[in-house]
């Protein structure tokens, strides 16, 4: 419902009235709830990705297949905390209460509609980015109903990643709350409802494997087979799912360790923090290791990449 800001923080944007209410581009059916229209969205950006959390009273507007305000083809798990709404795209509608929710695509069009006050939380993603890159590309579009505890969950823990987004925060904190969202929105991928039969199996499997490694790239001894063990699938049945996503099991998780290391290289608190003991928290296993890997993808080794992070000096 509102696009991404640019800055890496929490932003809080209020629109009120009917000025506010042209402004969100949506439409109340009569006089007075256009003029007494709320809207508050306190807005969570990361480096890849997007929480948000939203109220407002009652509103229709067209989300016209946008991708959300992102430059790029973008998903949104999107999960009702409080009233209702109703969805309806052209071949369907749903109407979804507290603890229910639905997986959109940023490029479908569909209309939005509340007839009084609506608590919600979304989480918006590209569906090209690290570290799903591409993996996401053919997920369908879903829905669950009021009281899934999955989805009730979910919400739970993504208001709570908005709410606690604040002033004061350590970007290592901050790094954990991203991985936090990534792991949720898997979570809830890897956990379709049992009777849902337009979920593919392999997309399925995907999420389940991308929640694996989100949750375990910090151990050093984790692998492709150690996953297929975990998971109980043969390796053939795991690099079949990763076949055409442009990205294998491997990459996936050399990915999330480089990810989790960069950020703690450029936390300036971390200074402190000796480089085999990065290397340990990011599961590269040894500072040699996560040296190869660091200096390949950017050009220059921890140290100098930590200086070039957390020197105050010109």
């Amino acid at each position: 419902m509102v696009a991404p800001t640019t800055a890496d923080r929490r932003t809080v944007m209020r629109l009120t009235g009917t000025p506010g209410l042209a402004a969100f581009g949506g439409v109340a059916p009569t006089r007075g709830e256009r003029e007494g229209f709320r809207l508050t969205a306190a807005i969570s950006r990361f480096s890849a990705l997007a929480v948000t959390h939203t109220r407002h009273t009652a509103v229709t507007t067209l989300r016209a297949g946008d991708n959300f305000g992102w430059p790029h083809r973008a998903i949104r798990l999107l999960i009702v905390l409080e009233g209702r709404i109703t969805l309806r795209a052209p071949d369907r509608s749903v109407r979804l209460g507290v603890g229910g929710g639905a997986l959109l695509h940023g490029w479908a069009e569909y209309l939005y509609e509340s007839e009084g006050t609506v608590a919600s939380v979304h989480l918006d993603v590209g569906v090209e980015d690290a570290p799903f890159a591409g993996s996401l590309r053919h997920v369908p579009a879903m829905q669950w109903p009021e009281g899934y505890p999955v989805l009730s969950a979910a919400g739970a823990a993504l208001y709570e990643i908005v709410r606690r987004d604040e002033g004061g925060i350590t970007t290592a904190t901050r790094n954990a709350m991203e991985r936090l969202a990534q792991s949720t929105l898997l979570s809830v991928l890897a956990s379709p409802l049992e009777s849902s039969a337009s979920e593919p199996e392999s997309e399925i499997g995907r999420a389940r494997v991308l929640e694996h490694i989100a949750t375990r790239h910090t151990d050093p001894d984790l692998t492709p087979a150690v996953i297929a063990a975990d998971l109980g699938m043969s390796m053939r049945s795991l690099q079949r799912l990763f076949t055409d996503t442009g990205m294998g099991v491997a990459g996936h998780i050399a990915a999330a360790r480089l990810e989790h290391a960069l950020a703690l290289l450029s936390d300036p608190l971390l200074t402190r923090l000796s480089l085999a003991r990065i290397a340990a928290r990011s599961g590269f296993g040894s500072s040699a290791r996560m040296a190869r890997v660091v200096s390949k993808a950017t050009g220059l080794r921890p140290a100098e990449l930590r200086h070039q992070h957390t020197s105050h000096g010109p």
